[in-house]
């Protein structure tokens, strides 16, 4: 239902990203409705899942608590290994958006062209390993320095501790992720290369035409999702995770 409703900010957001035009025609905005919900659904799943391996890595499988910096880098390490998966995805719902074609002909296509599928991966490592990093470890150290050392007035609950730890880690994944996914939008939608060739001619061409600001193109469209994911995801993985996987969270 999500993809449903965000699916239109979602085209947005990319057209801004690379200098498309404004439309309000919805057999544009739902072009790649489908990619994109294999690739949501795909990439949290498993971000979620290579959390908790980095981490069971990091301890040895001993329960101990982690360090917020161990926290951090677990979460990190889940966003970037996780665009491996999602990054194809993505870039066949880019493809879509551009040219719209169907979901078949472009996976073909993107198969054919072999390399062309790794197209965009870098900056997609660079946007995941930054949001995740973001929803993952920074939002519960947050939550958690408020909780114990708010109890009273911010802290006093996980829910009004979480709202606050969101206005701390949503503008950091917002703002810290945008530009990788500005090159990896552009990159993905030009998989000739006509335009944007590598990530550094990118760069000069953004810059050249549209200013520094270009790399934070059509990110109000972001802003909104990322707050409202940020607050959920942490909520899910709290309140959720205990509930399904008792025996990990065994004192």
């Amino acid at each position: 239902m999500s993809q449903l409703s965000d699916m239109s900010t979602n085209y947005w957001k990319n057209a801004k990203q690379q200098g498309l035009p404004f439309t309000m025609d919805p057999r544009v905005l739902y072009r790649g409705y489908f990619a994109n919900t294999l690739n949501n659904a795909g990439c949290v799943m498993t971000q979620f899942f290579l959390n908790g391996a980095i981490k069971n890595a990091l301890t040895g499988g001993v329960p101990r608590e982690l360090s917020n910096s161990e926290k951090i880098g677990a979460a990190v390490g889940s966003g970037v290994l996780s665009s491996v998966v999602a990054s194809p995805l993505e870039l066949m719902m880019v493809q879509q958006q551009v040219k719209g074609t169907g979901l078949l002909e472009t996976a073909v296509s993107l198969i054919k062209g072999g390399p062309v599928l790794a197209r965009g991966m870098i900056g997609m490592m660079g946007r995941e390993g930054i949001f995740c990093g973001c929803y993952l470890g920074i939002m519960p150290v947050v939550r958690e320095h408020i909780r114990a050392n708010y109890p009273d007035g911010m802290g006093k609950s996980d829910d009004s501790a979480r709202l606050f730890a969101t206005f701390v880690a949503g503008p950091i994944g917002s703002f810290c992720s945008h530009p990788p996914d500005t090159f990896k939008t552009c990159l993905q939608g030009d998989i000739e290369g006509n335009k944007y060739k590598g990530y550094a001619s990118t760069y000069r061409t953004l810059v050249a035409e549209r200013g520094i600001t270009s790399l934070w193109a059509g990110m109000p469209w972001r802003v909104f999702r990322q707050f409202c994911a940020i607050f959920l995801f942490d909520k899910i993985n709290t309140d959720l995770a205990p509930l399904i996987f008792p025996h990990a969270f065994k004192k």
